[in-house]
């Protein structure tokens, strides 16, 4: 590790013996974390192997591009090969991302306009230099994506800019989980990026109504054990809290304006998480201001029916945390970065796709 203020190796030691002793008495315990910069990270710094064995480190559904439906990928095909010829505009993991009738970047091959993007102004953009052509711009993400796509839509927007977007809110979604009558999760590390824009009190529920332990957490080393050691401390001493370990990058109200944003740009409904199911409450969706926006509406399209689960793919049980990607027999074998059987071997944040670039760490 780097010799920096949040990977230096004797702040590590420290956190690692400090996090020993308060694990020293405790049961068997399974951590959740639900940011996918979380697991790559774990994976990169091989920090999984200084935790004691009673404590668990367990993914979850924290990969955006993982969790986007099926049915939203085969509708925004569906989009991109409208005969009017729109330009479609998404991020790039999503471009690769398979369902039984292929993905974005094989509709390109098919003669579709679909452009990479790295954020919502670009789509603005676009739309803006090609007055004469729709521009559906398919946007997914959970809080921080959301919150850049507010700010757009606050803004006048060019009539040919349409709107296709499958965007999902994090707190909501650890509650339904965390409400789940099998669960088995004692704590969340919570994620760093996410919780920028909400803050951790939006995840108060979780020590008040459910007893659950909860820390929030950047993504270097140093980060990560913190909020491990918050929690073992939390579990030790039977006195669950949410504890904000990230206060550099997260206040615990959260970015006020940026909920302001999403509050006049989004409505909450029940949404579509890849494999896992309707989740109460999770869904962002442009409010009707933006009706004259929407691409569906616009073209003439519906939402088209697609199978989320891949023939032998794991992705959904191991976005819940109810297997690992080794439990997997595509694992390695046929599903690969080069050849991916499911979004959580395509996308950036993926698990699958950690675990096959660092499967015993890169950097002890």
């Amino acid at each position: 590790m780097a010799d920096s203020p949040y990977r230096n190796k004797h702040i590590v030691r420290e956190l690692t013996g400090a996090i020993n002793e308060a694990a020293a008495d405790l049961p068997p315990v399974k951590i959740m974390h639900v940011c996918g910069t979380h697991e790559h990270e774990l994976g990169r710094h091989a920090l999984r192997q200084l935790l004691p064995e009673n404590i668990a480190l367990i993914a979850g559904p924290g990969c955006p591009v993982c969790i986007t439906p099926a049915a939203a990928i085969a509708t925004a095909i569906k989009l991109a090969l409208h005969e009017s010829h729109p330009i479609l505009c998404t991020y790039g993991d999503m471009v690769r991302v398979p369902i039984a009738d292929g993905h974005l970047l094989g509709a390109r091959g098919r003669g579709a306009d679909v452009r990479i993007i790295y954020g919502p102004r670009e789509a603005l953009r676009i739309a803006k230099e090609n007055p004469d052509r729709n521009v559906v711009f398919f946007s997914i993400g959970f809080e921080t994506t959301a919150a850049a796509v507010a700010s757009i839509l606050l803004r006048p927007l060019p009539d040919n800019l349409l709107l296709y977007t499958s965007h999902r809110y994090v707190p909501a979604a650890v509650e339904a989980i965390a409400g789940m009558e099998d669960s088995e999760i004692d704590g969340y590390l919570l994620p760093g990026h996410a919780s920028v824009i909400t803050g951790s009190v939006a995840y108060r529920y979780l020590p008040e109504r459910f007893g659950l332990a909860a820390a929030v957490a950047g993504f270097e080393p140093v980060d990560i054990l913190a909020g491990v050691l918050s929690l073992a401390r939390q579990l030790k001493e039977d006195k669950p809290d949410v504890v904000n370990c990230y206060p550099r990058a997260v206040k615990d109200e959260g970015n006020l304006k940026a909920q302001e944003a999403m509050h006049k740009a989004f409505v909450v409904a029940d949404g579509d998480w890849r494999g896992i199911g309707t989740l109460p409450g999770t869904a962002l969706v442009p409010n009707e201001r933006y009706a004259r926006h929407d691409a569906l509406a616009r073209l003439g399209i519906d939402e088209q029916p697609a199978e989320d689960i891949m023939p032998g793919c794991s992705c959904h049980l191991i976005m819940l945390g109810r297997r690992q990607p080794s439990d997997c027999a595509l694992f390695r074998k046929v599903c690969t970065p080069e050849n991916p059987q499911g979004p959580c071997m395509v996308g950036g944040e993926g698990t699958c796709r950690a675990h096959y670039l660092y499967p015993e760490g890169e950097d002890v």
